[in-house]
Order: C-alpha cells, then structure tokens, then sequence
C-alpha cells in the first residue's frame, strides 16, 4: 500500500512539472527555452534522416564504382567516385552538426530540469550559430527551423539579461568551438564505420581531402 502511494505521489510530481512548463505566467526564458529545445531535436531528428539517406546514396554509387572498375572503365568509376567523396563531405559536416546540437541539447534538457544560471544557455546559442553556419550551404531547410530555435534563445536571453558581457560572449565562443571539435572528432570516425573506403587507385583529390577537413 505504502509503496503504491509513493508511485502516485511521483506521478502527481511529474504531472505538475508539465503544468508548470505550459504556465502561461511561466518566465520568459523558461518558456522560450522549452520550444527552442524541441526544435533542436526535431533538427536532429531530420539531420539523423538527412545522413541516412545520404549512406543510401553512397552506396548506390560505391556499387558504381566496383562495376566500373570490374569493367575495367576507370574513367567512369573516378566520375562515381568524385560523386562519392562529395557526398561523404556533406555527410561528415551534418555529422558534426547532429553531435554538436546533441550535446546542445543535452545542455538545454539540463537547464530545464534542475534550473541554474542564465548563462548557461549561452553556449547551446554559440553551438547552434555555429550549426547555421555548415546547414545554410548543405540543408538549407533545416537551416531555416534552426534559426527560429535561435532567436527564441537569443530573446530570451535578451529579456533576462540586461547587458550580456563582452567576457561572456567570448567565452560562449570558446565553448562553442570546442564542442564542434569534439563532434567532429566523432563524426570522422562514423564516416569511416558507415562508408566503405574507395580503392586507392582511383580516390579523388576531394576525397583525400575530406579526410583532413570537415
């Protein structure tokens, strides 16, 4: 009997806390926090797809190559195989992307549950600016829902904080960069599990090069 009562005690908690999130007297920062975070997962969601397809894709044109090459065409199979590098380029910039906002929204979800300083949303705004800066080119429709994400933070903040410091700013900077190092990190090695690597005698010059860069 005890140990029902305190299941529903908890229930009734966590009940009251989504009430709370939806309260229309709820602080602005609260508010403008909780539906910058479902954007954020609804654009990892789609950058999740995105990448998936994109495997699809790469190994519809590896099987390309490994024809051509058996057909002994290699002209063919470097027009694939350039098709190819250019495709795991951009899979490897949304790669990071998805790992940086990852982590972004870790850091959200954070905030939200336990509460703590303002500016501890301030570096999820320096991830997601950064974000903006890869999708605009490689998937401007996610670039375009990113950006409402980023002006709900941005406003919110903007309504908390009276004046946000230069030394904040740089050091929301700092942070930044150094998540998007550590996705990038990742990614390369995901690249590498998910895409098989193309013969040596006919890799591009983009490819080699899309080993070293993002």
């Amino acid at each position: 009997m005890g140990a029902g009562w305190n299941w529903n005690k908890e229930q009734e908690s966590i009940g009251e806390k989504l009430k709370k999130w939806f309260n229309p007297d709820k602080e602005p920062l609260e508010k403008k926090t909780i539906m910058a975070q479902y954007r954020l997962k609804t654009a990892i969601s789609r950058i999740s797809n995105y990448v998936e397809k994109l495997n699809e894709r790469d190994r519809e044109l590896f099987n390309n190559v490994v024809e051509a090459l058996m057909q002994r065409d290699e002209r063919r199979a470097k027009i694939y195989a350039k098709e190819v590098a250019e495709i795991r380029k951009v899979a490897k910039q949304l790669l990071t992307v998805q790992y940086a906002l990852e982590h972004a929204a870790l850091k959200l979800e954070t905030f939200l549950i336990y509460g703590g300083a303002v500016n501890e949303v301030g570096p999820v705004i320096g991830v997601m600016r950064q974000a903006l800066g890869i999708l605009k080119s490689v998937a401007p429709d996610i670039w375009i829902d990113l950006q409402y994400a980023v002006r709900e933070l941005e406003t919110a903040m903007g309504s908390s904080i009276v004046d946000v410091s230069t030394d904040i700013d740089s050091g929301l900077d700092s942070e930044a960069r150094k998540i998007f190092e550590e996705a990038r990190v990742i990614a390369e090695q995901k690249v590498k599990e998910k895409f098989a690597e193309l013969p040596k005698s006919i890799a591009t010059p983009e490819a080699e090069q899309g080993k070293a860069t993002s």
